[in-house]
């Protein structure tokens, strides 16, 4: 499969409206995903949609990073830095001073726990066998014979990249065993 080419993919709004994304990959493919992955344009301080039932790992790919207020707690993203946190949570970018990308992984509860990793490419990489996709975040990096630019995407586990930059390795980690206590009551507290 050829990778996934970002300045291709269409433009989408955001649920609420505030701003826009391109979708990388989804699953399945059409109606709710359990899993996405996509790049959003940050063009200025507002809220981020709210995604019940859905956790996300965010990371800020902006020069500048990216000043986040998550459940009224402010974090500060350098760049290639990544939250997580409940698609439940109140969410806004906050001193937005351009416009900017962050790279999203979407997951439905339940079906893991997303996590981004930066990962620096010296020579040669491949994906591992958990790997969603790789995200190019730099120019400079080819992969399956094709040179990749800012965004495009690799999916899947077992691909050699080859060249010297930065990719983002998307995985849906599983989720933490429950306690004892949450197996008794069938219940668990949600954290992000």
């Amino acid at each position: 499969m050829l990778p996934i080419r970002f300045a291709a993919l269409a433009r989408a709004r955001w649920a609420n409206g505030g701003g826009e994304t391109r979708e990388l990959y989804r699953s399945p493919s059409f109606g709710d995903y359990d899993v996405r992955l996509s790049i959003a344009t940050i063009a200025g301080p507002g809220g981020f949609s709210c995604l019940p039932g859905v956790d996300r790992a965010l990371m800020a790919l902006g020069p500048d990073g990216l000043v986040l207020d998550i459940a009224g707690s402010r974090v500060e993203l350098a760049r290639l830095q990544t939250a997580t946190f409940a698609g439940e949570d109140e969410v806004t970018a906050v001193e937005v001073a351009s416009a900017s990308h962050d790279l999203n992984l979407m997951v439905r509860r339940g079906h893991g726990l997303p996590a981004l990793d930066a990962v620096i490419v010296e020579g040669r990489l491949e994906t591992p066998a958990d790997a969603i996709a790789a995200v190019a975040l730099t120019p400079g990096l080819v992969a399956r014979g094709v040179p990749l630019e800012f965004g495009d995407a690799v999916l899947g586990g077992g691909v050699a990249i080859r060249g010297a930059g930065v990719v983002a390795i998307a995985t849906c980690r599983p989720p933490a065993p429950a306690s004892p206590a949450e197996q008794r009551t069938g219940s668990r507290a949600h954290g992000a």
